[in-house]
């Protein structure tokens, strides 16, 4: 309980709070859900999001533009989601405090309503992250490690934007985790993020190299 001190000068009791209690950290759901629904428009620019995310603004536009291609999308969708991923990982890579994009890409938006059934869709899968991250070998995402997470991501989003079999859906994953886990500050899971991130590159390789085979015999078995 809190304790009753006798009334200042004002005649108002002092109310101090209970030794230990502090406020609890904004949990990165919460975050991306107050982001989009704030404003009253119906669309949503890159740059309003970016504007009112604070030290954040990387992990939840990183976690943002990967969700589209993580669940069922559109074939292209990913040329067109990934290509902010990559500006963003480079600013990481660079040490850029705060995340920043040419006007023609601050300007484009989206429905509000498109983003909020994405964020619903992904729901569930957020909170079961959130249920066992929390901060800890931080670090693993603070200070320099961060570079290393930008370049991580960038060989990610690049696989992202080509053309690859089971190209976009791996490496969107690995992303999302790394995002929330630079968020959380949670080291365990941006380790998660970086095995995952292998699994996907090793992954589109092996699509890659797939796809060469079939090219080179349907060549030979055409003209051989």
């Amino acid at each position: 309980m809190d304790t009753q001190l006798p009334p200042d000068r004002s005649g108002l009791p002092v109310t101090l709070p209970v030794q230990g209690r502090r406020d609890h950290p904004k949990r990165t759901t919460d975050a991306l859900f107050e982001a989009v629904q704030s404003g009253s428009s119906d669309r949503i620019s890159i740059g309003e999001l970016l504007d009112g995310l604070g030290d954040r603004a990387f992990g939840i536009l990183l976690l943002l533009f990967a969700l589209p291609t993580i669940l069922p999308a559109p074939p292209g969708l990913s040329a067109i989601t990934g290509l902010p991923i990559i500006l963003f990982s480079v600013q990481m890579m660079l040490g850029s405090p705060h995340p920043w994009l040419p006007r023609f890409l601050r300007n484009r938006s989206f429905l509000r309503s498109d983003l909020m059934n994405i964020l619903s869709k992904a729901e569930p899968w957020l909170r079961r992250v959130e249920r066992i991250s929390r901060p800890r070998l931080t670090g693993m995402v603070d200070g320099a490690q961060e570079r290393v997470t930008g370049f991580v991501i960038f060989i990610l989003s690049v696989i992202l934007v080509l053309p690859i079999p089971l190209g976009n859906i791996f490496p969107s994953i690995a992303i999302g985790i790394m995002a929330l886990a630079q968020m959380e500050r949670d080291g365990a899971t941006m380790i998660a993020g970086y095995l995952t991130g292998v699994a996907s590159a090793i992954i589109a390789l092996g699509s890659v190299a797939l796809m060469t085979k079939m090219v080179v015999f349907a060549i030979n078995w055409l003209f051989g």
